[in-house]
């Protein structure tokens, strides 16, 4: 409704109508809709784009909201270069525009570091691994030491930046660093939102899976599976695709 309003009282060329989209496209991210999410995001881009040109903040955000999308959409193919090249461009234009302990740094270079991660699992055992992994562990701590000091310790956000970590930390074979990093990420969550929130689902997923594939510790792993896959049936039904 908000986006048919804007478009009637605005048109489709104005910026309000892309604010809307904006919006309209997170989500549809989060319940789902990862396609449709994705062409919201292009249209809002283009928009924009139309209204301030290229180089402007607003342009930024839509440039790393369209990568996020993107690398959603294609976390099973491992075609990840257009989400890599909208990243790369947000994170050019709010460097050249903003100080560099600015948040909106924080969640650009979040984003690239989670594609990164992906297209060095894609390139395992080639010379570009090591240095894609180090080139987003490097954007990742930068990222977590900017919402730790514009935050706090216990704050969602940081929550996110630890989990993060322990996902490339994994990657990277640094079993120990990466279980640490995940239970901390549990531990704010559920100080924050309680026990059976969506985000501590993803968390307790994500250590579950390292205790699964590279710890052998089974029982925890399906421990933990139980309970994420018991949080996201409660809260999104049977169909809910994370649940693969």
């Amino acid at each position: 409704q908000a986006v048919c309003l804007a478009k009637d009282v605005y048109g489709t060329s104005h910026s309000k109508y892309a604010d809307c989209l904006i919006d309209y496209g997170f989500y549809l991210l989060n319940v789902d809709c990862i396609t449709a999410s994705m062409q919201v995001y292009k249209n809002a881009l283009d928009v924009r784009l139309d209204c301030f040109g290229a180089e402007n903040l607003q342009v930024a955000v839509a440039h790393e909201d369209l990568a996020y999308a993107t690398y959603v959409n294609e976390y099973s193919t491992g075609k990840f270069s257009d989400a890599r090249k909208h990243a790369g461009i947000s994170l050019a234009i709010l460097s050249r525009h903003l100080p560099s302990d600015h948040l909106l740094l924080a969640s650009s270079k979040r984003v690239l570091a989670l594609i990164l991660e992906e297209i060095a699992i894609d390139n395992q055992g080639q010379t570009a691994e090591k240095s894609l992994l180090s080139e987003a562990e490097e954007l990742h701590l930068f990222a977590l030491k900017l919402a730790t000091n514009s935050f706090g310790e216990c704050n969602v956000q940081t929550a996110k930046h630890y989990g993060n970590l322990g996902r490339l930390y994994q990657t990277m074979m640094r079993y120990p660093e990466a279980e640490k990093m995940h239970l901390k990420a549990i531990q704010i969550k559920e100080s924050l939102l309680g026990t059976e929130d969506y985000e501590v689902a993803l968390s307790v997923g994500h250590l579950a899976s390292l205790y699964n594939y590279d710890m052998e510790q089974y029982h925890k792993a399906e421990e933990l599976y139980l309970r994420s896959i018991k949080i996201g049936r409660k809260l999104f039904g049977p169909s809910y695709s994370g649940l693969e």
